[in-house]
């Protein structure tokens, strides 16, 4: 496997480890499929442009594919961020409502 094939996983699975753990957190269904629908947004231009890459043997730098990788990376940041918020969240909950 490749580097680039490697990475591409990677960033991927961390991407959807973050989603996964905002859809465990909130069991709403009607935001889960919001959340699906973000995760595509966010997993959709790296797949594509490391498709691509993968297909056309570049002679140059392929800036599309690094713009798409620091796009998914923030991405999954931020969503990362947003699966531990809510983590704590109902966490928080459970712990009043056992107090009760």
């Amino acid at each position: 496997m490749s580097n680039l094939v490697t990475l591409t996983i990677a960033s991927e699975a961390f991407l959807l480890l973050s989603f996964i753990i905002i859809i465990l957190s909130t069991r709403n269904p009607k935001k889960n499929v919001l959340f699906v629908i973000l995760f595509i947004i966010g997993a959709a231009p790296l797949l594509y442009l490391a498709i691509d890459h993968l297909k056309n043997d570049y002679m140059d730098a392929n800036i599309g594919l690094g713009l798409a990788f620091m796009y998914t990376w923030i991405y999954s940041a931020v969503a990362f961020i947003i699966a531990i918020i809510f983590l704590v969240k109902k966490k928080r909950n459970n712990n009043i409502s056992k107090e009760l």
